[in-house]
């Protein structure tokens, strides 16, 4: 990334001085595209903040719908791209405006696995909150980051709030259940733990059971996906496997978990899914029909098929051929 300086540069040539971006590469000696990026990355660093005076949703007829099929407590939905790396951004932002609505200024706000919350905390600006702490619903891969555990998100949120952070020292999913037992009796892994299951707000994913719909799935072996599938799993959330009724799948992979239970995190009053693909229809639908999460972020396409079973049907064929196209 370019430096702040030329991005600040950049940044009041264009939206103070209304410089297009042809003109503010010939005044550099940049290129158009270079332009272009410059900018981006400059919202991307908080450099740039877009203030719209305005509570008009571009999807405001198709939240409605999703409240009302579900009886959710509130919705935010972001453009869907062809690009998917694009939609996670746009998604990102979207997840960004709901924690501002939602994270209260005290308390305690509970974070789990997902590629889609990670996305969000690039976007949050917002006024320190000192008596605000984040905690991961669970423990956290070993190995090379991803930038994606709980802890790590939970890390960056914190930050992006000035808020305390908590760890969670332990995995999210031991070598067997009696090593995760040993895990959950350790007064540290308790006292996380504890705190999560008192947060006020959650905010995690929720996957699906499909090559690349979660994760999770994709770090699990052929035979406990196998022993998931015929336990009836749809999908989980931060680890925790639930069949098409909602219900937690019961077996190794949950006995292995270091972290809340399907109970515990449904019991937090405020949950909000953070999900969005074809690959996560089935999996985002039935947590939102079976009350496992109360509020969701998604895009435009995963809003249709939750709405609309047969339309999303068509949306993901669409998404599916874009992907062949681009070589996805």
């Amino acid at each position: 990334m370019e430096s702040r300086e030329l991005q600040g540069r950049v940044a009041r040539l264009h939206y103070q001085h209304g410089m297009t971006h042809q003109e503010i590469g010939d005044l550099l000696g940049l290129s158009r595209v270079k332009v272009t990026r410059l900018l981006a990355d400059a919202r991307r660093s908080g450099i740039v903040e877009i203030t719209i005076h305005s509570s008009a949703s571009p999807f405001g007829d198709l939240e409605a719908a999703l409240v009302g099929r579900f009886g959710l407590q509130q919705v935010w939905i972001a453009p869907s791209f062809a690009d998917e790396r694009r939609t996670t951004e746009s998604v990102g932002m979207a997840g960004a405006e709901c924690l501002r609505a939602l994270v209260p200024t005290s308390g305690t706000v509970a974070v789990g696995l997902s590629s889609s919350v990670a996305a969000t905390a690039a976007h949050v600006h917002a006024d320190p909150a000192p008596e605000l702490g984040f905690v991961p619903l669970a423990g956290s891969w070993g190995g090379i980051s991803r930038g994606m555990n709980p802890h790590e998100v939970a890390l960056r949120l914190g930050s992006a709030f000035g808020a305390r952070t908590y760890h969670l020292p332990a995995p999210i999913l031991a070598s067997s259940p009696e090593t995760a037992a040993a895990f959950r009796s350790d007064p540290g892994v308790q006292e996380t733990m504890r705190r999560a299951a008192d947060a006020d707000l959650l905010i995690a994913g929720v996957g699906g059971m499909e090559p690349r719909a979660g994760l999770l799935i994709d770090e699990l072996g052929p035979s406990e996906q196998r022993q998931l599938t015929a336990g009836g799993a749809v999908g989980d959330i931060s680890a925790r496997f639930f069949d098409d009724e909602g219900r937690a799948v019961s077996g190794d992979v949950d006995g292995r978990v270091v972290g809340l239970s399907l109970d515990q995190l449904s019991a937090i009053p405020h949950r909000v899914a953070v999900s969005f693909g074809p690959h996560k229809v089935r999996a985002l639908e039935t947590a939102l029909r079976a009350g496992l999460m109360n509020m969701v972020v998604t895009d435009a396409e995963t809003a249709t098929a939750l709405v609309d079973p047969a339309a999303g049907n068509t949306s993901a064929e669409n998404s599916e051929s874009r992907n062949r196209r681009s070589g996805a």
